[in-house]
């Protein structure tokens, strides 16, 4: 009996240290994809900027309206990333994939406009 009560504790006792390193392990996915996505749309704002300088030198409305659009798309995807949570692994899965694909559809529409 004893013999089984050690077994059983052994296991249970694998069994939360391996959760407890899935959670960690999930902390830093988190953690390391937010701070990617930051540097992402850091890097968007300095293109915007330049397709600013740009559209001053021709003074387009067009190019000015695309500016504002893209502006938008930003500030939409920033205030999302600081509000983003963990919502159980599907979720997460779900939010990084259409995060980045969001970031990279705004970067796509940045070098279209840079290369106009």
């Amino acid at each position: 009996m004893r013999k089984l009560l050690i077994i059983i504790s052994l296991i249970l006792g694998t069994s939360l240290l391996q959760a407890s390193e899935t959670v960690e392990g999930a902390k830093k996915d988190y953690a390391q994809f937010k701070q990617e996505m930051r540097a992402e749309l850091d890097a968007a704002e300095a293109k915007i900027v330049e397709l600013k300088g740009k559209a001053k030198e021709k003074g387009s409305e067009a190019q000015d309206r695309t500016i504002q659009e893209l502006e938008q798309t930003r500030d939409e995807l920033s205030a999302k990333l600081e509000k983003m949570q963990d919502n159980g692994e599907t979720g997460w899965k779900k939010f990084k994939k259409n995060f980045a694909n969001s970031v990279d559809n705004l970067n796509k529409k940045i070098q279209k406009s840079l290369s106009n």
